[in-house]
């Protein structure tokens, strides 16, 4: 992806028949981590009270239709991905954003009797998905992730005014949350670096992502980190109402 999409999420101890990628779409975390986070004494860090920019932006609108017909798309473009050749008639029961698809994926998934865990835009099977499974978890995967779709507005190109805001978020909010899980991740880039480096897909600063690095092999921990400090704002600040 260039910087301006989003992953289908990494999902931890998947089998190769439902390895998801990124797709043509935004926000992806970036692999690459600069420098070893560590786990730090957390005795002296509080949680941080509830954030709000500075400076406010502007958000482009999209109206019902527009949502719906780029969902169809989407969910077309998913099918063919999995290799469903007639994927079954999905209604949606609620959008989702950033931050909560991965908790209603996770109910979801477990509703139709898999082992998944998750927050944010991850998922995880401890002890993976027998060969057996890979079939009936690919039309499990598409039917919850048709009845919780993220709402297409997230999955736009980010604009330079949102990823600054983005940008924002993480210092000012994510970083000392995470500090509160004993985290300290790498020195940001200064904002417009940050901004012009994800523009042309070369950055490589991610505090969620170094965080999720730390927390490798303990989903327990992922799901918390997930629960405490999400990844993004409150969806208004960052796309709207």
């Amino acid at each position: 992806m260039a910087m301006n999409r989003l992953c289908r999420p990494r999902i931890l101890g998947r089998v190769s028949g439902i390895a998801l990628v990124c797709a043509v779409l935004v926000g992806c975390t970036p692999s690459a981590v600069p420098d070893q986070p560590s786990v730090q004494a957390s005795a002296t860090a509080t949680m941080p009270g509830p954030w709000a920019p500075a400076h406010p932006i502007s958000h482009a609108s999209m109206t019902d239709e527009q949502a719906a017909s780029l969902r169809l798309d989407y969910l077309a473009t998913q099918a063919k991905y999995d290799g469903l050749d007639d994927p079954p008639v999905v209604a949606l029961v609620r959008w989702t954003d950033l931050n909560d698809w991965g908790f209603a994926m996770t109910d979801c998934l477990q509703d139709a009797g898999f082992n998944a865990h998750g927050g944010g835009g991850e998922l995880t099977f401890p002890g993976g998905v027998g060969p057996a499974q890979r079939t009936a978890l690919d039309l499990a995967y598409y039917v919850c992730d048709a009845k919780y779709t993220k709402h297409p507005k997230y999955t736009q190109p980010m604009t330079a005014e949102q990823l600054g805001l983005w940008y924002d978020y993480q210092v000012e909010w994510l970083v000392p949350c995470l500090a509160t899980l004993d985290v300290t991740v790498s020195r940001p880039p200064t904002r417009q670096t940050y901004v012009t480096q994800y523009l042309q897909n070369t950055v490589s600063w991610s505090p969620i992502g170094e965080a999720d690095w730390v927390f490798a092999g303990s989903w327990k921990k992922e799901v918390l980190m997930f629960e405490t400090c999400p990844e993004y704002p409150p969806a208004q600040f960052l796309w709207g109402e």
